[in-house]
């Protein structure tokens, strides 16, 4: 434990499903801060959810991607 930095990813190491996950936790995040936002907000925060939500459901997308351009 010698150094505070994790260890560096390798865009191989990726597979086709770790980057559908990744998509659909950063849709989730997204769509949770705008509800959490349109409550304080309105429309700016109602705006974001939407967002998230598109985001997470474009995680099939991210994998039909990555399988293709990485071959797996």
């Amino acid at each position: 434990m010698s150094s505070a930095d994790g260890p560096t990813v390798d865009p191989d190491d990726i597979e086709p499903a770790g980057a559908a996950i990744a998509v659909a936790f950063t849709g989730a995040l997204l769509a949770a801060v705008g509800v959490g936002l349109s409550l304080a907000i309105g429309r700016a925060g109602f705006v974001l959810a939407v967002m998230g939500i598109v985001v997470a459901l474009a995680s099939p997308a991210a994998y039909w991607y990555v399988a293709r351009e990485y071959g797996r």
